[in-house]
C-alpha cells in the first residue's frame, strides 16, 4: 500500500522532532520508514500508524538515529575535504599552475611596493579577516532564508573554521616574526607562498561547495537549496 502524502508528512515530523534537521538525511530515513510501513499495511491496514513509527524507530539502532547522523556527517566531511584537496592540487598542474604562479607574481610584486614589509603581511592578515566575517555573515543570512538544510551544503561551518585557524595561524606569523625577519626575501617569500596555498585551498573549498549546492538543487529541485 503507497502511503498517502499526509502520512509522509508524519514521518517526515517525527524523525524531525528527534533531531533529524537536514533535509538529505531525513529524506533517506523517510524513505527507509515507508518502505517498511508500505509493507506492513499492506498485512494489516489497521495498524496504529503512530504507534509503528514509534516501533520501527525503537528497532532501528541503539542510539536511534545519531549513530546514522554521526557517520553520514562524517562522511560528507571527508568527501569534501578529499574533493577540496583534489582541485587544490590541480593549481600545481597544468593549465592552472598559471594561475598559481601569476598571482603570487602579483602579491610579490605589490610585496616589493613596500618598504615595511611587516605591514604588507598585517595587511593581507586584515584581508583573512574580512574574509572571514564575510562567510560567516553569508551563512548566517542564508540560514535566515532557507526553510530546510542539507548536509551536503553544511560546510560553511567548516569552511568558516578553516579560514578562520588560516587567519589566526598567518597572524602568529607575522607577529612572531623578528624586524631583521621581515629584511629577509627568502622568509617573506616563504610566508608569501603560505597565503597563496591558503587562499587557493579555500577558492578550491568554494568551487566543491558550489559543485554540490548544484547537485543538491538537482535531487531536490522543489526546495530552496
Amino acid at each position: 500500500m503507497e502511503l498517502s502524502k499526509e502520512q509522509l508528512l508524519q514521518i517526515d515530523n517525527y524523525i524531525f522532532s528527534c533531531g533529524i534537521k537536514f533535509y538529505d538525511v531525513r529524506t533517506e530515513i523517510v524513505d527507509h520508514f515507508a518502505n517498511i510501513l508500505e509493507q506492513k499495511l499492506d498485512k494489516n491496514p489497521d495498524l496504529n500508524f503512530k504507534k509503528e513509527i514509534e516501533n520501527i524507530h525503537r528497532n532501528f539502532s541503539d542510539n536511534g538515529f545519531q549513530e546514522l547522523l554521526k557517520d553520514k556527517t562524517k562522511s560528507v566531511q571527508n568527501k569534501f575535504y578529499k574533493q577540496s584537496f583534489k582541485h587544490f592540487i590541480t593549481f600545481f598542474k597544468l593549465p592552472k599552475v598559471i594561475i598559481t604562479i601569476a598571482l603570487f607574481y602579483a602579491l610579490f610584486q605589490i610585496m616589493n611596493l613596500f618598504e615595511d614589509k611587516e605591514t604588507f603581511f598585517q595587511i593581507l592578515t586584515g584581508l583573512g579577516l574580512v574574509t572571514v566575517f564575510s562567510v560567516f555573515l553569508n551563512s548566517y543570512l542564508k540560514k535566515k532564508k532557507k526553510k530546510e538544510i542539507f548536509l551536503a551544503l553544511d560546510m560553511n561551518n567548516n569552511l568558516f573554521q578553516i579560514i578562520n585557524n588560516a587567519v589566526i595561524y598567518f597572524n602568529t606569523i607575522t607577529i612572531f616574526r623578528s624586524e631583521e625577519s621581515f629584511l629577509n626575501p627568502i622568509h617573506n617569500n616563504i610566508q608569501l607562498v603560505i597565503f597563496v596555498a591558503a587562499l587557493l585551498f579555500y577558492w578550491s573549498c568554494q568551487i566543491v561547495f558550489f559543485k554540490n549546492k548544484k547537485i543538491v538543487h538537482e535531487q531536490y529541485p522543489n526546495v530552496i537549496v
